[in-house]
């Protein structure tokens, strides 16, 4: 028999019956409350409400990831509770294949019976509990190498993955105009300069963290993406003390990323430059991504879990993330503005037809995937193998 608590938190508390629906309990669906399981429930869904709590919709209508679900994901980290750290167990990531509304590109349309999940379990555990994450050595020192060159390669190209080259092109907060220097001179760090070098990073990150006044997206934007640069040197080129700072303030961040994600939602929607919106909305959403990812990869090497991951396999990414390097107008970005969680976009890239994968797509799929894998769906791989 076995001992773990199968209703959800609000009926364990309340002392009432959990019907065990999923995501959704009865109980909860019915008195509006925010309904949690410290088990992914075995038994299938038996709630009346049939909707999910994520839909697919590529007729650029509208976000996938409601408001409802991102606060659900503030709320279970936000304030003094410390279960973003996935101590405990997690719900299954792939324990339901995502399914497909009507609509969706045919390349991408998913089996009848899904193909296997091993080659994710691999590397992410078992996901019904925490399990130390395994992994070929040269898939992590890949993504460990993507994170550390985003610094330098703000510096030299004034752009990443996650700060687009149009991001600023109005204005430049100060935050980022310090960031920039900072990043530019730790490409030249060396003995002699590497305490002054960290005296800067310490005061910028505690002048960053102080309490402000009302400010605009941009501006949140701004300071948040200079963290991810100043922790990202702090983690890969500090001391001892250096790292123990930056992982103090993984839940500072964390939290950060998904209020401005949530944000975002209610105000992007209002810009009038509908190609600049998008930029803004996408460069949110992939600093929220670089941010659990840092600190996850930390973590992976650190205590051999990955923090975040439920948290991280929520997260919204767009599906048009191919529109990061175009230059189309308004009227295509605004066709561009639906979202699915990461972990929809891991399970349809598994069905997907092979392409050339831009540098984030890599990033997004190497951690889970294992970079021979990735590496054999580029077409340019594929046309050089011999299927005799």
């Amino acid at each position: 028999m076995s001992l773990r608590r199968k209703s959800c938190s609000a009926c364990f508390r309340s002392r009432r019956k959990c019907n065990l629906a999923y995501p959704t309990c009865d109980t909860c669906r019915k008195t509006k409350k925010t309904c949690q399981y410290e088990y992914h429930p075995i038994s299938p869904p038996t709630s009346a409400d049939p909707t999910p709590s994520e839909t697919v919709d590529y007729t650029g209508a509208g976000p996938v990831m409601t408001d409802k679900s991102l606060a659900t994901l503030i709320d279970a980290i936000d304030g003094s509770s410390l279960d973003y750290l996935e101590t405990g167990a997690i719900p299954g990531l792939f324990d339901q294949y995502p399914q497909v509304p009507h609509g969706y590109p045919p390349t991408l349309m998913l089996p009848d019976t899904p193909p296997s999940l091993s080659s994710i379990t691999r590397f992410v555990g078992s996901l019904g509990e925490v399990q130390p994450i395994q992994g070929s050595t040269q898939s992590w020192q890949w993504v460990i190498d993507q994170l550390k060159s985003y610094p330098p390669e703000f510096a030299q190209r004034a752009q990443t993955i996650f700060i687009h080259r149009e991001l600023y092109r109005d204005e430049m907060p100060q935050p980022i105009r310090t960031a920039f220097g900072v990043s530019s001179t730790s490409c030249l760090i060396s003995e002699t300069n590497r305490a002054t070098l960290f005296r800067v990073v310490d005061a910028e990150v505690l002048e960053l963290l102080k309490p402000t006044g009302p400010t605009t997206l941009l501006d949140e934007l701004a300071r948040l993406q200079a963290l991810v640069l100043y922790q990202t040197i702090r983690l890969f080129h500090g001391d001892i003390a250096q790292r123990a700072v930056a992982e103090q303030q993984q839940g500072i961040l964390m939290t950060w990323s998904l209020k401005l994600v949530a944000r975002s939602q209610s105000e992007v929607r209002h810009e009038t430059a509908a190609r600049h919106a998008w930029i803004v909305a996408e460069c949110i959403r992939r600093t929220a991504i670089v941010v659990y990812f840092l600190y996850g990869v930390n973590s992976v090497f650190r205590d051999g879990i990955c923090i975040g991951l439920h948290t991280l396999a929520k997260l919204p990414l767009s599906t048009a993330l191919t529109r990061w390097d175009s230059e189309g107008d308004d009227g295509h970005y605004l066709e561009a503005g639906g979202t699915i969680s990461y972990e929809t976009f891991l399970a349809l890239w598994l069905v997907s037809t092979p392409r050339k994968l831009d540098p984030f797509e890599k990033l997004l799929l190497v951690p889970c995937q294992g970079l021979d894998t990735v590496n054999i769906y580029d077409p340019a791989v594929l046309a050089g193998i011999d299927l005799v």
